[in-house]
């Protein structure tokens, strides 16, 4: 290394006795650079298989949550539109009593809140039965 070294040293104009010293210098900067180099290969292999076992471990976990995000999502529309049809049917046979008859709960109210007892799955209450049949 220093043989190396050394003819670059006296091109540069660096005097005889510093050579030595210099040449060892450079060996330990190479040296350095070399061990450091190697430390960050081997941390980026080692991130590397971590996220890769993290990845597959949580990929069951991602596909289960989603199955699940899509079945939420049809229980909340199938539960919507059972609420709306209440609602609208409520509407129309209060319409058709006269004046005097009607509910003094809007009709809305009622449905909703005999369809949020039907979710809250407390249709045999006494309380159901008298107002939502």
């Amino acid at each position: 290394m220093i043989a190396f070294v050394a003819p670059l040293l006296v091109r540069i104009g660096i005097p005889e006795r510093l050579h030595r010293a210099l040449a060892y210098v450079v060996l330990a900067v190479a040296a350095v650079l070399l061990v450091w180099w190697a430390v960050r290969t081997y941390d980026a292999r080692v991130i590397e298989r971590y996220d890769d076992k993290r990845e597959a471990a949580a990929s069951g976990a991602r596909e289960k949550s989603a199955e699940e995000r899509a079945a939420d999502a049809m229980t909340g529309l199938i539960v919507s539109q059972e609420r709306e049809t209440a609602i609208a049917k409520a509407e129309a046979s209060e319409a058709a009593k006269p004046p005097e008859a009607r509910a003094t709960v809007a009709p809305q109210n009622r449905a909703l809140n005999c369809a949020r007892l039907k979710q809250a799955g407390m249709t045999e209450s006494a309380a159901y039965r008298e107002v939502c049949q």
